[in-house]
């Protein structure tokens, strides 16, 4: 049974008759006339007398007509729900968030949004795992790959590029033998990650020569301020997201090691099931980012 069916159906006894249905809905009388039959033939039986001058509801079509309006009630209020959902900027936001973008997802004004937006509430997952973002329920991840997103349910709204870039304090520096690429794997290392047996960094150089650092962290964590604080602690060379230790370098705080050496340039983004249907909560914490210039181009600030 379709819904379809049981509108033209209600349509025709409201208004008395398939042709002064057809002069208010703008609905053919033919399409309304084979829906009302075919909504007869799967209940088993007549709804509607039908002869050549009138149509004449019957005592089944009566009871049936009564239940198509409680559901045109029901399908009125879940539209007016979703209307409100879409207009109302509140409820719970799930995000998904990578270790090394978290302290700067708060520099691009995480306070002010939850200010601004008082009936917001957020629920904040950081991990370094990638989601899935619809089984999980989140309504969205924020991700930085080196190439763009190609999971064609998914939409993706770009923020901006960041590097990882090799930093370690003056002290550890001051102590430590000189550093080359070859001898990095060598000293200890702190890094972001889940798992301390294995890892390996991927770096690339200005000339474009690569190198692949297998190590083991002294420090291995999934909180990257835990990392970053290692690294002025003394107690390593870290990989750290360049925007997230770029106070700490201009202070001099960090200095960077092997500074013509970094990871490929990844493109800081979020993702989410689809624009359409977003919830107002959504598309404003959406928009609130993408507003934000807070991921500007390593040269930026070098110079």
């Amino acid at each position: 049974m379709e819904l379809e069916d049981l509108r033209s159906f209600a349509m025709v006894v409201r208004y008395g008759g398939f042709s002064a249905a057809e002069r208010a809905t703008g609905e053919a009388r033919g399409k309304l006339s084979k829906r009302v039959a075919k909504l007869e033939r799967e209940l088993g039986t007549r709804l509607l007398e039908r002869s050549t001058r009138n149509v004449r509801i019957t005592e089944v079509g009566r009871e049936v007509y009564r239940q198509c309006e409680i559901i045109a009630d029901g399908l009125a209020a879940t539209r007016a729900i979703a209307e409100r959902a879409r207009e109302d900027v509140s409820g719970l936001l799930r995000i998904s968030c990578p270790p090394g973008l978290a302290r700067y997802l708060g520099a691009g004004g995480l306070a002010s949004f939850l200010a601004r937006y008082p009936q917001v509430r957020m629920d904040m997952h950081i991990t370094s795992r990638r989601v899935d973002i619809v089984r999980e329920g989140f309504d969205i991840a924020l991700r930085v790959d080196v190439e763009k997103e190609t999971d064609l349910s998914l939409t993706m709204r770009q923020l901006g590029r960041s590097q990882r870039i090799l930093v370690a304090s003056p002290a550890f520096l001051a102590q430590a033998t000189p550093v080359s690429i070859e001898t990095l794997q060598g000293l200890p290392t702190l890094t972001i990650g889940e798992h301390a047996d294995h890892h390996r960094w991927d770096l690339t150089s200005e000339s474009g020569e690569r190198a692949r650092i297998f190590h083991q962290p002294r420090l291995c964590s999934n909180d990257s301020m835990i990392v970053r604080d290692a690294a002025l602690d003394g107690l390593g060379v870290a990989l750290l997201h360049e925007p997230g230790c770029r106070e700490d370098l201009r202070l001099g705080r960090l200095l960077r090691v092997l500074p013509q050496w970094h990871t490929a340039e990844g493109i800081v983004h979020m993702v989410f099931a689809t624009r359409r249907g977003m919830s107002a909560a959504q598309r404003a914490f959406v928009d609130h980012y993408a507003d934000q210039p807070f991921f500007p181009p390593i040269s930026a600030v070098q110079g």
